[in-house]
């Protein structure tokens, strides 16, 4: 089995550590094939970042899909997921819809760590979009840009887990989710400090993605998926 894995920045340096990381997480006879954008943008924290991420997203779906047993976008925001679904038939899979879905399973109500003052907005468009809404307990923003989660992981970790056991305490969360997958790599230090159930978004993807391909689903064509017009798009 082989899962695409989609790493929607242009930042390198993190292309074979979170290929090390997932590959360790995968299945025996799961092959990770990881790629970055060659342009766009290095993070994604605003929905401008997110935008241009998108066709150097699609473009690679197109290009690899048809090699691989399923993609995986690596970014809790989403990005592209709906289009990339539209030029596959292999499933296509994004960090926040999986983990969301998967924390029904664990509590009544999770919340979402993850990094930016406009993280409670944002992730109330994402459980509003799944119709989740009343499984949300909080969503929480820690001071730290996503480029600097690893310049001190000490500092990192002390501030999620604060965060975390704040919604634990005060917003009821049975559940809590790492709302950016460039948190993966602190997940263990974060779980060891809480007592509830911790989701790390990129590891609960890749998962959900080597199950639908041992299942054999995939997303339907003919109703919210059609299949695009490719030549009504010019200049890409």
């Amino acid at each position: 089995m082989k899962i695409l894995v989609i790493n929607p920045v242009t930042t390198a340096r993190w292309l074979e550590e979170d290929r090390e990381y997932l590959q360790g997480m995968a299945d025996e006879g799961t092959e990770i094939v990881m790629v970055g954008l060659e342009k766009g943008p290095k993070s994604i924290e605003t929905f401008h970042d997110e935008v241009y991420a998108g066709p150097e997203i699609v473009r690679l779906v197109k290009q690899l899909g048809n090699s691989v047993d399923a993609v995986m976008i690596n970014c809790f925001a989403d990005p592209a997921v709906d289009a990339a679904r539209e030029v596959t038939e292999k499933p296509v899979l994004g960090p926040a819809e999986t983990s969301m879905s998967v924390a029904l399973h664990l509590g009544s109500a999770f919340s979402v760590i993850s990094t930016f003052p406009n993280t409670a907005p944002w992730i109330k468009r994402q459980v509003r979009k799944l119709g989740v809404e009343s499984r949300l307990a909080s969503a929480v923003g820690v001071d730290i840009p996503v480029l600097d989660l690893e310049k001190n992981p000490g500092k990192t970790v002390d501030e999620i887990v604060t965060a975390a056991k704040r919604a634990i305490d005060h917003d009821g969360a049975e559940v809590i989710i790492l709302g950016c997958t460039g948190m993966a790599l602190l997940a263990q230090a974060v779980r060891e400090q809480l007592p509830v159930p911790l989701l790390e978004p990129a590891s609960v993807t890749l998962k959900m993605a080597e199950m639908l391909v041992k299942l054999g689903l995939h997303h339907h064509h003919g109703q919210l998926y059609l299949t695009p017009s490719f030549d009504k798009i010019e200049g890409y």
